[in-house]
Order: structure tokens, then sequence, then C-alpha cells
């Protein structure tokens, strides 16, 4: 694809958040949502006048991995009150590693029985299952920061959001490869691998976290070189992690992330606001093309031909995502971990809803899986869903619930 080409294809998808942003001033509607409209209007416009994006299939995956899900990982990491999480750290982790594997499986399930088609096996009702647990936390944080949410509610959701991002993507992986016939489908081999993806894109972040804080002691810190050395800290972390080691990349951005902004905490002093402000402004540009990506692919097809599907899968999501936030509360009540307040496991239910990373995932499919249109129509359907519905009712919800004087937290005896 020539640079022209690619500059025009930047420059559209850009014009497109501009316009996005006049909407939003005249009707109450969710930005991403506007954006995927505005995308699937762009669509249109390809064969109207014959405008080429440049967008295939083949490169979804590098543009999304690569180059998007980067910059959102790091910027929603960084963003986090790490004192906050670390006391938390127990509940998020709960919710990300046992909670995304019960909704995984419940969901799997669900839709296997629901859909009931030979050309459906359980693995891909399982691929499934993962790509619709990763949930997204950009538009329900910033509603709850404008509702002035209690702040442990914000790092419950956003928390739960990044770590489960990263387990999601390491299990689809793995069910990937077992769908391929790549990956024996044996579960301690299957546990084994996932802790090597996992664990192995955690050794990655942290020791480029801690190697890139160590590198502010011999400079002068500014804010354009901390700018720098960030943007290389997530992209690098990334790289390594992904296309070297063949780990998690996901996870070793999310360490990164984390590790350095604590080590680094004595350099970073004022500038760390203004930080913020830039990765922030990243982060929004980085959210605008996927949302505008998934208006573009969006087709009326997956709709007319997969609507029982989609349909199944919305309920299953739901059903299981209920069930999951309920078991990781529990089991942090009589185990480990901070007692939950009675009141945001509704929230935490309804505000989980899935935007770029099962995006991300959909478009990644091979196309060597024989149903694998069916998982990107469904994934979709998922996503317009949340958008559509959840993000839109939740506000209401997040009045309603905290409106409720807050019941006292008491730890279990076993806790």
């Amino acid at each position: 694809m020539p640079v022209t080409d690619i500059i025009a294809v930047l420059l559209i998808f850009a014009a497109t958040g501009i316009i996005g942003l006049f909407i939003t001033r005249l009707v109450n509607i969710p930005y991403s949502l506007i954006l995927v409209g505005l995308g699937f209007l762009l669509a249109l416009s390809v064969e109207a006048f014959g405008w080429d994006s440049g967008i295939r299939a083949s490169n979804f995956q590098d543009l999304m991995l690569f180059v998007l899900l980067p910059v959102l990982i790091f910027e929603a990491a960084f963003s986090l009150d790490s004192k906050l999480l670390f006391r938390f750290m127990p509940n998020v982790l709960t919710l990300a590693t046992i909670g995304l594997l019960v909704s995984t499986v419940a969901t799997a399930v669900f839709i296997f029985y629901g859909i009931g088609h030979p050309g459906f096996p359980f693995i891909a009702a399982l691929i499934t299952g993962a790509v619709i647990s990763a949930t997204d936390p950009v538009a329900v944080v910033a509603q709850l920061k404008a509702l002035n949410a209690p702040a442990e509610l914000n790092v419950l959701i956003e928390g739960e959001s990044l770590f489960n991002d990263a387990t999601a993507i390491a299990l689809f992986t793995i069910l990937v490869g077992i769908g391929l016939g790549t990956v024996e489908a044996d579960v301690t081999d299957g546990v084994i691998q996932f802790m090597k993806i996992f664990f192995g894109g955690v050794a990655v972040g942290v020791v480029m976290g801690y190697l890139f804080a160590l590198t502010l002691h011999i400079f002068s810190v500014t804010l354009p070189g901390l700018i720098l050395v960030t943007i290389v800290l997530s992209y690098g972390s990334f790289y390594i992690g992904e296309h070297f080691l063949h780990v998690s990349g996901i996870v070793a951005v999310l360490f990164a992330a984390i590790v350095f902004k604590k080590v680094a905490a004595g350099q970073l002093a004022e500038l760390e606001h203004q930080v913020h402000h830039v990765w922030e402004s990243l982060g929004f540009i980085a959210n605008v093309f996927v949302f505008v990506l998934l208006g573009l692919v969006i087709t009326v097809e997956m709709f007319t031909e997969r609507w029982i599907a989609i349909v199944l899968a919305i309920i299953a999501a739901t059903l299981a995502r209920t069930v999951a936030v309920y078991v990781s509360v529990w089991l942090n009540g009589v185990t480990v971990g901070q007692p939950t307040d009675s009141r945001y496991p509704p929230i935490m239910i309804w505000g989980g809803l899935r935007g770029a990373v099962t995006i991300a995932l959909v478009l990644s499919l091979p196309t060597e899986l024989p149903y694998w249109w069916t998982i990107q129509s469904i994934g979709f359907g998922v996503v317009l869903f949340t958008l559509l519905v959840q993000a839109t009712t939740n506000p209401w919800l997040v009045k309603k619930i905290l409106s409720k004087p807050p019941e006292s937290k008491k730890r279990t005896p076993h806790g």
C-alpha cells in the first residue's frame, strides 16, 4: 500500500472522528456508537465512489494488535490509581482469571447447545466465549467519572478489564491453536501453554518497565522525552513479547506500564499529570480508529444470516457475566481480597461492555477455521448490543443503585 494511500486513510478516519464529535453535540448517543455508524456509512461509500480503504483481512490483525491495542492498554494501565489497584489486586485478579474462565465456559455451553449445529463444534463455542468475555471499560469509566462514582468501583471495573483482556487474548491464542490442530486439546498442556504465554508476558513487561524507568536517570527528564520513552516502552514491550518471545504482548504492555510508573515515580514527579493527558489523547485517537474500523467491516449479511446465533450469544454473555461476577465476589469474600460493596456487582455486570479487544480478536480469526464467519458475526453483534443498550442505560443504572446508602461491608468468618 503506497504511503500516500496510508496518509489518505488516516486523514479520512481522523475526519470521521471529528464529524462524530460534532454529532455528539446534537444527540445524546455514546461517541463510540456514533463512530461505528459513521464507519458503516464510510463502507457504503466504498461501493458508491470506488474508494479503496486498503484495509484487508490479511492486515486486520497487525493493524489492531501491533498498532492500536498497545496504545489502549498502556494508556489505561498508566492512568490507573496504583495504590488503589494494588489494594484491590486480589479482587481484580479473581475477576480476570477465575471470573473470565467461568464466563468463557458458561457462554460456550449455552451457545453450543443453543446453536446445536454440527458445523459449530464445542471448540468454536469456547473460542466465542473467550472473545466475548473480554470487557472494555472506556465508555463506562468515563460515565462513572462524570457521575462521581466511588474510586474503588472505577478501579474494579477498569482493573478487571485490563487483566481480563490479557487473559482472554492468551486463552484465545491457545483455543484457536486447538481449532487449527496446531495445539493438542489436552487440559494439562493447555494450562502449561497458558502459564507460559501469560507469565512470560509478565516477565517481559516487568523487565522492560524496570529498565526503561532506569533510563530516566541518565538524561534530563522533560515532557517530550517522557512521551518518547513511554511510546517506545509500550510498542517495544509488545513487539518483543509477541514477535520474538511468542508470549503475550498485551500482558507485557500491561505490566510494563504498571512497573514503569511505580519505579519511575520520583522522576515523573510534576510531569506525570501532563503525561497522562498526552496518553489520554493517544488512547482517544486509537479508539476512534478502532470503532470506525468496526463500522467499516460490518456487513448487513452478518445480522440477516446469523441473527439467531447473535441473540443466543447476547443472552449467554449476560448470564455468564452475572455468574462470573458473583462467583468472583463470593470467592474474595471467603478467601482474600477487599470486601465488595453489595451495590457494585449489578453495575459491574451491566457495565461489562465489549469493545476494542473483542473487535481485535474476531478480526484476527484465521479464515482456515470453517466457523470463523459465525464467530465474527457474534462478536460484532455483542459489541453493538453493549454499545446500543448497555452503554446508553448504564448511567441510569449507576445513579439508581448508588443513590442507595452503602451496606456495611463485613468479611465472613473465613476471611
